[in-house]
């Protein structure tokens, strides 16, 4: 269960973050542990849109008081590489993941119902990655309603879909060798942080450190970040675009904090 850092709305909503899958027995398959690791990101990517949608209509526009092209510029930026890190992700488990998956399980398609649900938000995501690059070179034409709009259009089937996946991931213990899951995912996890260029550590691990909340599932919601990795973010990487990180929901140590952004923050 979450800390809540305050009585003031929190990225916990509107959108449901997942329970942890339970493991019940030491002999049970692998699949569950995948499932269990991947919902700790599910929730990463969900407390991200949560801060998002919660704070965002409290940035003034250009036509309105207290309007700040900063502050606009800030949170496109955050948006933009929100939407950046679902792209990552969502690419990592169509090209490596799901393909081998399919090969140990000796079934074709076997993934295919969650290649269907991405997409079917894929393109919504898209176009909010360049509604924010567009309007984060032209803060004064940025609209909250038009970007809301934009995000209620594939949220549901996007928060459908992170549900659905882990109990297809669950399931895989059904068709999959328990030790051959074990190294599809060593190498999921070593391909990714191979694939973490300069880059990615401006952009967007300030972003997934700031929404990792470790008072949840007993201080197990890690994602298994090395012990010196926040203190790089926070005093070295993350100071680039440290006005984009204010919209994070954690520090970098995984604690909540409260939305910076909201009124009753701001006043304070």
């Amino acid at each position: 269960m979450t800390t809540s850092p305050s009585a003031a709305p929190w990225a916990d909503q509107p959108y449901k973050l997942l329970p942890h899958p339970r493991l019940t027995d030491t002999s049970a398959s692998y699949a569950f542990h995948i499932a269990y690791e991947m919902s700790k990101v599910h929730n990463v990517l969900t407390r991200g849109l949560n801060a998002i949608v919660l704070q965002a209509p409290h940035i003034p526009e250009s036509t309105k008081e207290g309007y700040s092209a900063q502050d606009v510029k800030d949170l496109l930026f955050y948006v933009e590489q929100w939407a950046a890190t679902v792209n990552h992700h969502h690419n990592t488990e169509e090209t490596i993941m799901f393909p081998a998956f399919e090969e140990l399980a000796g079934q074709p398609g076997l993934m295919s119902g969650p290649l269907h649900q991405h997409e079917a938000f894929h393109n919504g995501l898209v176009e909010l990655l360049n509604y924010a690059k567009k309007f984060g070179e032209r803060p004064d034409e940025y609209q909250w309603e038009a970007m809301k709009s934009i995000i209620e259009g594939f949220a549901p089937p996007l928060m459908q879909h992170l549900g659905d996946e882990i109990g297809i991931l669950k399931d895989l213990e059904k068709t999959c060798d328990s030790d051959g899951l074990k190294s599809i995912w060593a190498n999921v996890e070593a391909t990714a942080k191979a694939s973490g260029n300069l880059t990615m550590f401006y952009n967007m691990f300030p972003l997934v450190l700031g929404c990792i909340d470790k008072t949840s599932d007993g201080g197990n919601d890690g994602l298994g970040f090395p012990a010196p990795f926040p203190y790089a973010i926070k005093f070295w990487f993350g100071r680039r675009y440290a006005g984009a990180w204010r919209f994070n929901p954690c520090t970098y140590w995984g604690k909540p904090q409260p939305l910076a952004m909201l009124p009753e923050n701001r006043r304070k």
